[in-house]
């Protein structure tokens, strides 16, 4: 059996799609930094698939480096390895994993990162597949689950973008109607 792959992760946004995804990324052995951009917004509504996923991190007490900072990411640089994250109020920082569950850096406008998907280079757009999707916990959670299933990320976020994509399909389907 293949031992799930591990390393140093940054979470964008401490918002519940975040901080489930730091949690989950925990429990696997990564060492986890949460960036709180003091942005808190109302109580986020579990239901549906979301609600198993909530009782399955109810039980999940894990501690994390948890750093609220005001000035945030300002450049992701990725290389083969990894993500170099520029902050503007401290020295650049490594990661092998940068999850924005937060659009505050920006990711998206990386060169390269196709504006289809939801992940690239080491960075999850975890924030635009929440959009898509609605279900916060169930996007965090496959996220984290992909780590846990794929020594690889890019095909970690493969099988996280194909398991998590038809929800996204059924949502846009309902609002037409």
């Amino acid at each position: 059996m293949a031992t799930a792959f591990t390393g140093t992760a940054l979470v964008v946004g401490a918002d519940v799609a975040g901080l489930a995804t730091a949690l989950r990324l925990a429990r696997s052995g990564w060492e986890v930094v949460v960036l709180d951009h003091d942005v808190h917004h109302g109580p986020v509504p579990i239901t549906g698939p979301d609600r198993h996923a909530a009782r399955r991190l109810a039980a999940l007490p894990h501690d994390l480096r948890y750093e609220t900072r005001r000035s945030g990411v300002t450049a992701l640089h990725p290389d083969r390895f990894g993500v170099t994250v520029e902050f503007s109020d401290h020295d650049d920082e490594w990661f092998d994993l940068v999850v924005c569950a937060h659009p505050c850096c920006e990711a998206e406008r990386l060169p390269g990162l196709c504006l289809q998907t939801w992940s690239r280079d080491h960075v999850a757009l975890l924030y635009r597949a929440v959009r898509d999707t609605g279900l916060p916990l169930c996007a965090a959670e496959l996220l984290a689950d992909a780590f846990d299933i794929h020594r690889d990320d890019c095909a970690a976020f493969a099988w996280w973008e194909a398991t998590l994509r038809p929800h996204s399909i059924r949502r846009a389907f309902t609002r037409v109607r």
